[in-house]
Parts: C-alpha cells; sequence; structure tokens
C-alpha cells in the first residue's frame, strides 16, 4: 500500500488520474516499506500490488486469482472505493525460474459526497498486460 495523493476531480466531477511522478514516489514508498496491506484513506487515491509465484503458469495465476479475489472482497466492505487502472506483469524469477505474476492496482477512496450516484467508470480503468 501506498498513497499517491489526494483525489482530485476536473470541471464535470471527474477523478482525474495521478501524474506519473505522483506515481513513482508512490512506487518507490512501496518498495521502502513492504507494501503488505492496502490502506483505505478517504479521499486519496493508493496503489497496491500483489504478487504472486509458482511452478507452473498455471500455477501461479491461481495464487494471483486468489490473492485479487481477496482484495476484491476487501474492497466490498469500503465505501467510495473506485479502482482507476491495473496492471498486469508475469515473469521468470531468475534463482529458481519459478513464473512470477505481479498486478499494480490503482485506486481511489472517495469522500461519500463524491462517490454517491458516481459509479461510471473513469476512462482510464483499463487492464494493461506487460511482459510475458
Amino acid at each position: 500500500m501506498a498513497i499517491v495523493g489526494s483525489c482530485v476531480y476536473d470541471r464535470k466531477n471527474q477523478l482525474i488520474r495521478p501524474s506519473q511522478a505522483a506515481m513513482c514516489r508512490a512506487r518507490i514508498s512501496l518498495d521502502l516499506i513492504g507494501g503488505a496491506t492496502p490502506t483505505f484513506d478517504r479521499d486519496h487515491v493508493h496503489v497496491f500490488v500483489v504478487t504472486a509465484s509458482g511452478i507452473t503458469v498455471k500455477q501461479a495465476r491461481q495464487r494471483a486469482q486468489a490473492h485479487m479475489e481477496r482484495f476484491a472482497a476487501r474492497t466490498d466492505e469500503i465505501t467510495g472505493y473506485r479502482r482507476i487502472a491495473t496492471r498486469r506483469t508475469q515473469g521468470r524469477t531468475l534463482c529458481n525460474r519459478n513464473i512470477t505474476i505481479t498486478h499494480e492496482i490503482l485506486y481511489a477512496v472517495e469522500l461519500p459526497a463524491w462517490a454517491r450516484g458516481r459509479r461510471t467508470p473513469a476512462p482510464s480503468m483499463a487492464t494493461r498486460d506487460v511482459g510475458a
């Protein structure tokens, strides 16, 4: 978990995606503090990283899916939660040749006044696959 910044809205009351600089700072803090548990501070944009590995691609995918389901179950209870983007990467660990799958989730926890009736997804809410 890492806080990227405060929620910022445009003139049409659409949530604005954080800058690349803010994302880089959050990623650095994730590396420094470990980022083991997600946070849900209101009126902030957060980033959380889920990593799973396995001997085979299938095993790594199953483990990653289980982690993502636990995260989704936890976010169902959070008023104002909104996923902005998810970036998925897949690679191989050099030391043991295991497959590693990582999901980087960018999300906001909006204030209740903003969250009511604003369930339309932002244009940038897409999942990208990076690497193979």
